[in-house]
């Protein structure tokens, strides 16, 4: 058999395979002429439709060609000449789409006009060969009907309204606020359809658009930009088409980034983080933008919130997350005590009794309740982790910190501390 019916999954219709299969049947009955006139017929009626979906998802050109070729239809225009129409609308605005479209369209219509019609020389009908019809529907098979209706090369200009829609819908730029249902039907409704090019002419444009562009309607618009540009990366990875982000088209897009557009920009910047923490490869091509990738880093890893994320950043480094810790007073801030620990635990030179009197230390002398409180709960939580004397040694720079002192907790926490105390002193002996 030349097709099994996984194959005939190609067709989005019941009524086009039951169409091909009638061709198929032609073909295994040896009437080679009928197949090929009607494989002929199909393939019109293929790209006709595929022309109708361009219309429909808003592709001026096939809008008007359509128009053009209804009211042909409606006036009862030869078949002939609509069938010209079609073709030479494809050859026109689509002429790299299809593989060899022009020569096998052509090729086909004069194998069909040969079988359909009487040869002149001896009043005989032409009669193709066993090789000859089942080349011809299998290139057709593989270079046309199998191929998804052609995609405008450049998905921004097809998909504003939906950059605009989503721009409004998305809240924040995370898991929560780009889901799932967003990335699928961007797929489903445009990628799918997309060619390596296209993917890698759209990607640039949206990259230029999002990162780049000092356009005020494109800030306006990044959580939009954001969600397809996200999702253009997650589809092209995951066809297996890396090559694109090697194309030298996409490494100088990149290299144009300027930190000082992030820096302006929370959206912006907060869309980059998001796609290269979750997107490796993009995360090496904006480790060859020194100045962004140095910008990024320090506004991601010199944040209590964002150290967990030190490996992704620096996935080769021998300093450990904890030695970074120590290094950078300014991701010490003891509000995030808790959280901190949490990520820092499992470093190998981890040291909870230093890290406890360094967050302790860095307790504000003015306006530090809310700091005085979270490390306070973080601490208690750890203490049979820690010896006496270091609990005591905690003690004494939280006693000099009115800031401690004076919260509202205080006595209370002083209570359950001493307690503790009392009842290990001897323990540690």
């Amino acid at each position: 058999m030349l097709f099994d019916e996984r194959d005939l999954n190609v067709f989005s219709n019941s009524e086009s395979r039951i169409y091909f299969k009638e061709i198929l049947q032609l073909y295994y009955s040896q009437n080679y002429r009928a197949a090929v006139v009607m494989l002929y017929s199909f393939v019109i009626y293929d790209l006709f439709m595929k022309l109708q979906t361009m219309a429909n998802e808003g592709n001026g050109k096939a809008i008007q060609k359509l128009d053009e070729i209804n009211d042909m239809i409606a006036d009862d225009e030869k078949y002939s000449r609509v069938e010209n129409e079609i073709i030479q609308f494809y050859k026109d605005t689509c002429p790299l789409y299809f593989t060899r479209f022009a020569e096998d369209i052509d090729y086909l219509k004069n194998c069909r006009n040969k079988c359909a019609h009487l040869k002149v020389n001896d009043n005989s009908l032409y009669t193709p060969s066993d090789y000859h019809a089942r080349m011809l529907i299998c290139s057709m098979f593989d270079n046309i009907l199998s191929v998804k209706a052609p995609f405008i090369m450049d998905l921004f200009s097809f998909a504003q309204s939906d950059v605009e829609t989503y721009s409004s819908e998305i809240t924040s730029i995370d898991k929560e606020g780009l889901d799932d249902a967003i990335k699928k039907n961007i797929k489903n409704r445009y990628l799918s359809r997309m060619t390596y090019d296209s993917l890698k002419k759209s990607l640039k444009t949206f990259i230029k658009l999002l990162f780049i562009s000092r356009d005020e309607h494109c800030e306006k618009n990044a959580y939009g930009l954001y969600a397809f540009t996200y999702a253009l990366v997650d589809y092209i990875i995951k066809e297996g088409l890396h090559q694109i982000f090697s194309e030298e088209s996409i490494v100088e897009i990149f290299s144009k980034i300027e930190s000082d557009v992030l820096e302006n920009s929370s959206p912006r910047r907060n869309s980059l983080i998001s796609i290269m923490v979750d997107f490796s490869v993009v995360m090496d091509l904006i480790r060859d933008n020194e100045d962004v990738f140095d910008y990024i880093t320090k506004h991601v890893l010199l944040n209590p919130t964002g150290i967990y994320l030190y490996r992704v950043f620096y996935p080769r480094a021998e300093k450990s997350m904890y030695t970074f810790f120590l290094e950078n007073e300014s991701v010490q801030k003891p509000f995030y005590t808790e959280s901190l620990y949490v990520v820092l635990k499992d470093s190998d030179d981890f040291c909870l009794e230093e890290f406890m009197k360094l967050m302790i230390a860095r307790v504000p002398t003015w306006m530090g309740f809310d700091a005085a409180d979270a490390f306070m709960e973080s601490f208690k939580s750890h203490l049979q982790e820690l010896s006496i004397d270091a609990i005591k040694e905690v003690l004494q720079k939280y006693k000099r910190n009115p800031q401690c002192t004076n919260r509202a907790r205080h006595s209370v926490d002083m209570d359950e501390l001493n307690e503790y105390i009392a009842n290990h002193q001897d323990d540690s002996n």
